[in-house]
């Protein structure tokens, strides 16, 4: 069976006392993920990150 990747690019769009929001460039229903500032650092506290999902 193959399997099947989507790249996704997700943009800071706020930043709170303990996280840091990233949104999907992408008007109806985007994929939002929050972060807890210690995991922003261990990456570097990106402006972006690029997520890959993979469909079995």
């Amino acid at each position: 069976m193959e399997k099947t990747a989507l790249e996704i690019i997700l943009v800071k769009e706020k930043e709170t006392p303990g996280t840091w929001r990233y949104k999907e460039n992408k008007e109806d229903h985007p994929i939002t993920i929050y972060l807890t500032k210690e995991q922003v650092k261990e990456l570097g506290s990106p402006q972006s990150i690029k997520m890959t999902i993979m469909a079995a």
